[in-house]
């Protein structure tokens, strides 16, 4: 199991390889065949039709063929992304560390062999059920970046929800549980069960609260801002081998994602 991520543990991205700004990504978990970092929102894991953000892939493959002596040492001959974990999701990001178990890892993914677990906050919605599953097809959108739900032409997905707490202003934190995930699939999943993810524009999600919602009896400047931006979804935990301690990886929510936690989880 991994452990907590600390800085010294970390890989380095200057600019422009993953933004203007440069950035250190906490290891949350290593063997002789993958790597797992903490994948911040704003990066892809590996570049994608529909995304313009820098992807991890390409960052950490330009940094092992110039001899970076972090990638190095790790006994690397190539980095790949296990899944693709768009740009606007934080959370647990997993590289293989050579082709073989690239191949090896992504064949456990696409069989359904893995489990992830995500986190997101929506609106409370009195009179749902606090465990709903959703297995509606879903198909590529002909024209937006998106992906809508389709009897007729969409592929497989099933995803498992679990209403984890509510806040008294109105907001709730639910799980979302998978096997197999594809682009936007919880996104899509919890706007078709009507609980869309707080922030996401592309599916209908409820605007993050202001700071002042959040701290009413404070008296500052920036207390009419949102309190979060981005959307409030994050991959918290992944095991490549389900049942297995050592493969399992775990990833705390960002800092300001915390900050709407704060008080009511």
């Amino acid at each position: 199991m991994s452990e907590k991520p600390n800085k010294k543990n970390a890989i380095g991205f200057p600019p422009p390889l993953l933004g203007e700004t440069p950035l250190r990504l906490p290891v949350l978990g290593e063997t002789a065949d993958w790597i797992a970092l903490e994948k911040p929102a704003g990066v892809g894991t590996r570049a994608y039709p529909w995304d313009d953000e820098p992807d991890m892939d390409a960052a950490l493959n330009t940094q092992l063929q110039a001899g970076k002596p972090e990638l190095l040492r790790r006994g690397a001959t190539f980095f790949g992304s296990v899944y693709y974990l768009d740009p606007a999701i934080s959370g647990v990001a997993v590289f293989a560390k050579n082709r073989d178990a690239l191949a090896d890892l992504r064949n456990r993914f696409g069989s359904g062999d893995c489990r992830f677990r995500f986190q997101f906050i929506t609106a409370a919605q009195p009179g749902v059920e606090a465990s709903l599953r959703a297995d509606a097809p879903l198909m590529l959108h002909n024209v937006k970046p998106k992906m809508i739900p389709s009897t007729a032409k969409g592929k497989k997905a099933f995803t498992d929800f679990k209403r984890i707490a509510e806040s008294p202003k109105g907001w709730a934190l639910w799980e979302a549980t998978v096997d197999f995930f594809r682009p936007h699939h919880v996104r899509a999943h919890a706007a078709v069960l009507e609980i869309p993810v707080m922030g996401d524009t592309v599916y209908g999600g409820p605007k993050a609260p202001a700071q002042r919602d959040l701290h009413p009896k404070k008296q500052r400047a920036g207390l009419n801002l949102p309190s979060f931006h981005g959307i409030a979804l994050h991959l918290a935990e992944v095991q490549l081998i389900p049942g297995e301690a050592e493969s399992t990886i775990f990833c705390e929510p960002s800092k300001h994602l915390r900050l709407l936690l704060g008080g009511w989880v």
